[in-house]
Protein backbone atom coordinates (compact mmCIF):
# COMPACT_ATOMS: atom_id res chain seq x y z
CA UNK A 1 0.00 0.00 0.00
CA UNK A 2 1.17 3.57 -0.81
CA UNK A 3 0.70 6.92 1.61
CA UNK A 4 -0.86 9.55 0.12
CA UNK A 5 -0.90 12.85 2.30
CA UNK A 6 -4.21 14.84 1.57
CA UNK A 7 -4.46 18.72 1.42
CA UNK A 8 -7.88 20.37 2.42
CA UNK A 9 -8.90 23.85 1.93
CA UNK A 10 -12.16 25.71 2.02
CA UNK A 11 -15.42 23.45 2.36
CA UNK A 12 -13.11 20.36 2.78
CA UNK A 13 -11.26 21.64 5.75
CA UNK A 14 -14.32 22.90 7.63
CA UNK A 15 -16.59 19.66 6.51
CA UNK A 16 -13.57 17.35 7.95
CA UNK A 17 -12.37 20.02 11.03
CA UNK A 18 -8.87 19.49 9.48
CA UNK A 19 -6.25 20.89 7.15
CA UNK A 20 -4.59 17.31 5.85
CA UNK A 21 -5.11 13.59 6.43
CA UNK A 22 -3.12 10.36 5.53
CA UNK A 23 -4.56 7.96 3.13
CA UNK A 24 -3.57 4.63 1.71
CA UNK A 25 -4.02 3.58 -1.52
CA UNK A 26 -2.78 0.18 -3.30
CA UNK A 27 0.32 0.57 -5.45
CA UNK A 28 -0.57 1.75 -8.74
CA UNK A 29 -3.75 3.68 -7.80
CA UNK A 30 -4.62 7.19 -9.77
CA UNK A 31 -6.46 9.70 -8.41
CA UNK A 32 -9.99 8.21 -9.14
CA UNK A 33 -8.73 5.44 -6.87
CA UNK A 34 -7.91 7.51 -4.35
CA UNK A 35 -11.46 9.60 -4.68
CA UNK A 36 -13.00 6.30 -3.85
CA UNK A 37 -11.21 5.86 -1.22
CA UNK A 38 -11.94 9.37 0.52
CA UNK A 39 -15.85 9.11 -0.72
CA UNK A 40 -15.62 5.47 1.51
CA UNK A 41 -14.04 7.07 4.44
CA UNK A 42 -15.72 10.39 4.59
CA UNK A 43 -19.05 10.27 3.04
CA UNK A 44 -19.63 14.64 3.79
CA UNK A 45 -17.36 15.48 1.49
CA UNK A 46 -18.62 13.09 -1.63
CA UNK A 47 -20.68 16.04 -3.45
CA UNK A 48 -17.32 18.52 -3.32
CA UNK A 49 -15.33 15.83 -4.43
CA UNK A 50 -17.32 14.81 -7.98
CA UNK A 51 -16.70 18.70 -8.73
CA UNK A 52 -13.40 19.40 -7.85
CA UNK A 53 -9.65 19.09 -9.43
CA UNK A 54 -6.74 17.23 -8.41
CA UNK A 55 -3.31 18.78 -8.28
CA UNK A 56 -0.09 16.31 -7.12
CA UNK A 57 3.19 18.13 -5.70
CA UNK A 58 1.30 21.10 -6.61
CA UNK A 59 0.57 20.58 -10.21
CA UNK A 60 -2.82 19.76 -11.60
CA UNK A 61 -3.22 16.68 -13.10
CA UNK A 62 -5.78 14.22 -14.84
CA UNK A 63 -7.98 11.97 -12.55
CA UNK A 64 -6.04 9.35 -14.43
CA UNK A 65 -2.76 10.06 -13.34
CA UNK A 66 -0.92 7.75 -11.33
CA UNK A 67 0.03 8.45 -7.93
CA UNK A 68 3.58 7.52 -5.95
CA UNK A 69 4.16 6.45 -2.12
CA UNK A 70 4.49 9.59 -0.17
CA UNK A 71 2.71 12.42 -2.99
CA UNK A 72 1.09 15.20 -1.87
CA UNK A 73 -2.53 15.59 -3.43
CA UNK A 74 -4.47 19.06 -3.06
CA UNK A 75 -8.21 18.56 -3.34
CA UNK A 76 -8.93 22.32 -5.07
CA UNK A 77 -13.13 22.81 -5.08
CA UNK A 78 -14.21 24.91 -7.79
CA UNK A 79 -14.11 28.74 -6.55
CA UNK A 80 -16.98 29.24 -9.17
CA UNK A 81 -19.19 27.00 -11.44
CA UNK A 82 -20.83 27.59 -14.57
CA UNK A 83 -22.30 26.04 -17.64
CA UNK A 84 -21.48 27.48 -21.14
CA UNK A 85 -22.60 26.25 -24.52
CA UNK A 86 -22.50 28.07 -28.02
CA UNK A 87 -26.00 29.87 -26.87
CA UNK A 88 -25.92 29.85 -22.90
CA UNK A 89 -23.56 31.09 -20.42
CA UNK A 90 -24.62 29.94 -16.51
CA UNK A 91 -22.60 30.98 -13.54
CA UNK A 92 -22.88 31.09 -10.07
CA UNK A 93 -19.80 32.71 -8.22
CA UNK A 94 -18.29 34.79 -5.25
CA UNK A 95 -16.68 38.03 -7.36
CA UNK A 96 -18.44 40.90 -8.22
CA UNK A 97 -20.52 40.35 -11.53
CA UNK A 98 -19.25 42.06 -14.56
CA UNK A 99 -22.15 42.65 -17.20
CA UNK A 100 -19.40 43.45 -19.78
CA UNK A 101 -19.52 39.17 -19.19
CA UNK A 102 -22.97 38.83 -20.24
CA UNK A 103 -23.33 41.41 -22.74
CA UNK A 104 -20.31 40.46 -24.56
CA UNK A 105 -21.66 37.33 -24.29
CA UNK A 106 -25.04 37.58 -25.92
CA UNK A 107 -24.67 39.60 -28.53
CA UNK A 108 -25.83 38.04 -31.99
CA UNK A 109 -25.95 39.36 -34.91
CA UNK A 110 -29.05 38.26 -35.70
CA UNK A 111 -30.62 39.96 -32.84
CA UNK A 112 -33.12 42.91 -32.72
CA UNK A 113 -33.18 43.25 -29.44
CA UNK A 114 -30.27 42.82 -26.16
CA UNK A 115 -31.67 42.87 -22.86
CA UNK A 116 -29.83 43.17 -20.11
CA UNK A 117 -31.49 42.56 -16.09
CA UNK A 118 -29.60 43.12 -13.34
CA UNK A 119 -30.96 42.51 -9.72
CA UNK A 120 -29.65 44.87 -7.48
CA UNK A 121 -29.01 44.92 -3.35
CA UNK A 122 -31.97 47.84 -2.17
CA UNK A 123 -31.28 49.40 0.99
CA UNK A 124 -34.47 48.56 2.53
CA UNK A 125 -37.13 45.73 2.98
CA UNK A 126 -40.66 46.28 3.78
CA UNK A 127 -39.27 49.85 5.48
CA UNK A 128 -36.39 48.91 7.33
CA UNK A 129 -32.82 49.56 7.02
CA UNK A 130 -31.13 46.69 5.34
CA UNK A 131 -27.50 46.59 5.77
CA UNK A 132 -26.09 43.62 3.43
CA UNK A 133 -27.37 40.87 2.13
CA UNK A 134 -25.78 37.18 1.83
CA UNK A 135 -26.51 34.29 -0.67
CA UNK A 136 -25.94 31.01 -0.22
CA UNK A 137 -26.50 28.30 -3.36
CA UNK A 138 -26.71 24.26 -3.43
CA UNK A 139 -24.24 25.41 -6.11
CA UNK A 140 -24.24 21.73 -8.31
CA UNK A 141 -28.33 21.72 -8.30
CA UNK A 142 -28.59 25.83 -8.75
CA UNK A 143 -26.80 25.32 -11.76
CA UNK A 144 -28.71 22.15 -13.00
CA UNK A 145 -31.86 24.02 -12.05
CA UNK A 146 -31.06 27.44 -14.05
CA UNK A 147 -29.59 25.28 -17.19
CA UNK A 148 -33.44 23.93 -17.14
CA UNK A 149 -35.22 26.90 -16.94
CA UNK A 150 -32.86 28.22 -20.00
CA UNK A 151 -33.81 25.19 -21.74
CA UNK A 152 -37.83 26.04 -21.25
CA UNK A 153 -37.05 29.87 -22.14
CA UNK A 154 -35.57 28.61 -25.41
CA UNK A 155 -38.56 26.28 -26.23
CA UNK A 156 -41.26 28.81 -25.22
CA UNK A 157 -39.47 31.75 -26.88
CA UNK A 158 -37.70 32.96 -30.13
CA UNK A 159 -34.21 33.54 -28.54
CA UNK A 160 -30.38 33.74 -29.57
CA UNK A 161 -28.40 33.42 -26.77
CA UNK A 162 -29.18 33.33 -23.27
CA UNK A 163 -26.44 34.37 -19.97
CA UNK A 164 -27.36 34.17 -16.54
CA UNK A 165 -25.01 34.69 -13.40
CA UNK A 166 -26.19 34.56 -9.83
CA UNK A 167 -23.70 35.93 -7.41
CA UNK A 168 -22.77 34.41 -3.67
CA UNK A 169 -21.43 35.53 -0.60
CA UNK A 170 -21.80 39.06 0.96
CA UNK A 171 -23.35 41.42 -1.18
CA UNK A 172 -23.44 45.18 -0.12
CA UNK A 173 -26.27 48.25 -0.93
CA UNK A 174 -26.23 48.58 -4.68
CA UNK A 175 -24.19 45.67 -6.09
CA UNK A 176 -25.65 43.18 -8.34
CA UNK A 177 -26.79 40.26 -6.95
CA UNK A 178 -28.14 38.64 -10.19
CA UNK A 179 -27.25 39.71 -14.37
CA UNK A 180 -29.20 37.93 -16.81
CA UNK A 181 -28.74 38.72 -20.18
CA UNK A 182 -31.15 37.91 -23.18
CA UNK A 183 -30.62 38.64 -27.35
CA UNK A 184 -33.47 37.73 -29.48
CA UNK A 185 -34.73 38.94 -33.30
CA UNK A 186 -37.60 40.86 -31.70
CA UNK A 187 -38.14 42.61 -29.00
CA UNK A 188 -41.11 40.98 -26.95
CA UNK A 189 -39.61 37.56 -26.89
CA UNK A 190 -36.33 39.00 -24.98
CA UNK A 191 -38.93 40.74 -22.30
CA UNK A 192 -40.65 37.75 -21.89
CA UNK A 193 -38.08 35.27 -21.28
CA UNK A 194 -36.04 37.80 -18.80
CA UNK A 195 -39.11 38.32 -16.65
CA UNK A 196 -39.66 34.26 -17.22
CA UNK A 197 -35.87 33.29 -15.86
CA UNK A 198 -36.44 35.86 -12.98
CA UNK A 199 -39.74 35.05 -11.93
CA UNK A 200 -39.00 31.32 -11.88
CA UNK A 201 -35.38 31.19 -10.59
CA UNK A 202 -36.93 32.80 -7.37
CA UNK A 203 -38.99 30.51 -7.19
CA UNK A 204 -37.41 27.18 -7.79
CA UNK A 205 -33.38 27.77 -7.67
CA UNK A 206 -31.86 26.72 -4.39
CA UNK A 207 -30.54 30.01 -3.79
CA UNK A 208 -31.38 31.47 -0.13
CA UNK A 209 -30.04 34.96 0.94
CA UNK A 210 -29.72 36.57 4.52
CA UNK A 211 -30.78 40.13 4.69
CA UNK A 212 -28.88 41.99 7.87
CA UNK A 213 -30.72 44.31 9.46
CA UNK A 214 -29.59 46.74 12.58
CA UNK A 215 -30.16 44.14 15.04
CA UNK A 216 -31.07 41.01 13.64
CA UNK A 217 -30.40 38.51 10.35
CA UNK A 218 -32.89 36.94 8.49
CA UNK A 219 -33.17 33.93 6.16
CA UNK A 220 -35.32 34.22 3.62
CA UNK A 221 -35.84 32.54 -0.47
CA UNK A 222 -34.73 34.67 -2.78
Amino acid sequence: MMKIRVRLFAAFKELLGKNELDASVPEGANIEDLKRVLKSEYPQIIHLLDVSRFAINMQYKDNREKLSDGDEVTIIMPVSGGIAHKNRFIEITGSAINVSKVLNFIENPAAGSVLLFNGTVRNNEDGKPVKFLFYEAYKEMALKEIDKLVDNAFKDYELLKVAVIHRTGKIEIGEISISIGVSSPHREHSYLASKYLIDNIKETVPIWKKESFENYNKWKKI
